[in-house]
């Protein structure tokens, strides 16, 4: 399904405004709100073919944005956790809706404090959504991975196509 408001998937808000063309303010980037259960391969296509960087190495890694959020997952020198801005969920302890900002996402390698369980096995937290906020460009950062290095076939620190790395790590 597609998102008619600016043709992406469904699930997925687009803010691009702070790059207005007409706006004398630097450009601040892209704020993308994107909902739980989105397929996060959804996510990561879409971020790849609007030139957002961040997520490409992070293709095949969970099911939903709600599980890789909760998981936290590196990948290729990637983390999620280096463009969620903030992360919207329902608390089912207090019984409420609470936003954390990052700083407040207890992000550690491999984990968050999403992860939390109720003393009946049960996840704390359910995230509604996430808000990302990402740069703009069609180039990776520079690629030190050395596996990723090897299997693009390029010096380490060399950027590439987002797409490059999305395909590799992808197949």
């Amino acid at each position: 399904m597609t998102d008619t408001r600016g043709g992406y998937p469904t699930g997925i808000v687009v803010d691009d405004s702070a790059c207005d063309p007409h706006d004398l303010s630097p450009c601040g980037g892209v704020a993308v709100t994107v909902v739980g259960d989105v397929v996060w391969d959804v996510l990561v296509g879409a971020a790849v073919r609007s030139g957002w960087p961040g997520l490409e190495a992070l293709a095949g890694v969970g099911r939903t944005v709600s599980e890789v959020i909760r998981t936290n997952p590196a990948s290729h020198g990637q983390t999620v956790s280096d463009v969620v801005a903030t992360v919207r969920t329902w608390d089912r302890r207090l019984d409420a809706q609470r936003t954390f900002p990052w700083s407040d996402c207890d992000f550690t390698p491999g984990g968050s404090r999403f992860a939390e369980l109720l003393p009946d096995g049960s996840q704390r937290y359910e995230i509604l959504d996430a808000s990302l906020l990402f740069k703009q460009g069609d180039l990776t950062a520079p690629v030190t991975d050395p596996a990723l290095v090897r299997s693009l076939g390029i010096a380490p620190g060399d950027r590439v196509p987002l797409a490059a790395v999305h395909d590799v790590v992808a197949d």
